[in-house]
């Protein structure tokens, strides 16, 4: 009796211990999978946390790159109407110094002419009376020509009058003039001294020289009008190049978002637009180049369609264990 039980205790024994290993085993594939479940969990909210702050730092650079863009807008409207108000003051100072100087030139022109007249006239008078009495005469004639000295002499004072407000007028106009062109080189001066200057060698070449074809000493209406215009173009060069930075900025954020959605193929658009907007920058270029970036966000903000993937590998059915007792059967009756 004791020879027959020995084996059935040994086969108990052995199913509890492999009971006991399987128990181990399932829990330690639960644990993988729990695991593997929190794994996966954290990667997720890591890769929210990056995409929520892509798109807050893609947020902030618009954000600053339309008021950057505002603030350009004001302070070129600031300086347009600066010079149009210096335009107009210099233009109205001048057309009330011609019209002050015609008129005046006028007056006087009669004035000479009716002294002239009068002068010719009493030069005649004096004649014919010579002829009748020299002694009555020599009186007359010394009193008239007394009375036309005087009058001769405060119409060549009126004269010098007029030259000195004349004078003054020009120095008037020069004065103006010296103040326009201190306001020219100190915008002059700011547009050097913007980071993005020295991108502009063409339009800051042609400023340089039309400042320097003007002399201080005999300043040119013409050529203070060209030098203003050289800086609204290297003005508008500068804030051209700006705005290609500006995108060149927003352009990389969002490449570095095609690049984490693995979509390196959506940016194409974008980078031959910033290629034109680079050789040419004129409106048209930098406004291509804008729609295209917003085209790209929108692209990239849409879900990614879902690319296939490997199937699970499906495992074939194993037989049912034939012998229970089997050590190698698991506790559903099937092989391990």
């Amino acid at each position: 009796m004791m020879i027959r039980n020995t084996p059935d205790s040994s086969v108990t024994f052995s199913l509890a211990e492999l009971a006991k290993i399987e128990e181990a085993r399932v829990r330690e594939e639960h644990l993988q999978r729990a695991r593997a479940r929190e794994q996966e969990a954290r990667e997720q909210r890591e890769a929210d946390a990056r995409r929520r702050a892509a798109e807050a730092a893609r947020a902030a650079a618009e954000a600053e790159a339309l008021a950057q863009r505002e603030r350009e807008q004001a302070e070129a409207e600031a300086r347009a109407q600066a010079r149009e108000r210096a335009a107009l003051e210099v233009a109205r100072i001048e057309a009330e110094a011609k019209a002050r100087i015609e008129a005046d030139n006028a007056a006087r022109a009669h004035e000479l002419a009716v002294v002239h007249a009068r002068a010719e006239g009493r030069r005649r008078s004096l004649v014919h009376a010579l002829a009748a009495g020299l002694g009555l005469a020599l009186c007359g004639g010394a009193a008239a020509a007394y009375g036309a000295a005087q009058h001769v002499a405060s119409l060549q004072q009126e004269a010098r009058r007029l030259r000195d407000a004349q004078a003054a007028l020009a120095e008037e106009r020069e004065s103006a003039r010296a103040a326009e062109l201190a306001a020219l080189d100190r915008r002059h001066a700011a547009l050097r001294g913007r980071p993005l200057a020295r991108d502009a060698e063409e339009a800051r070449a042609t400023a340089e020289a039309a400042r320097n074809a003007l002399d201080p000493r005999a300043l040119n209406h013409d050529r203070l009008r060209a030098f203003a215009d050289a800086l609204d173009a290297l003005d508008a060069r500068i804030d051209a190049l700006e705005r290609v930075a500006a995108l060149d900025r927003r352009h990389a954020d969002l490449a570095a978002w095609a690049a984490e959605r693995r979509r390196p193929e959506a940016t194409a658009a974008a980078r031959a637009a910033a290629a034109r907007a680079r050789a040419g920058a004129d409106e048209g270029a930098l406004r291509a180049y804008e729609g295209a970036l917003t085209q790209l966000r929108e692209a990239l903000a849409r879900p990614a369609a879902t690319a296939p993937g490997p199937q699970p590998q499906i495992r074939p059915p194993q037989p049912a264990c034939t012998n229970p007792g089997d050590p190698m059967c698991g506790l559903d009756g099937r092989p391990l």
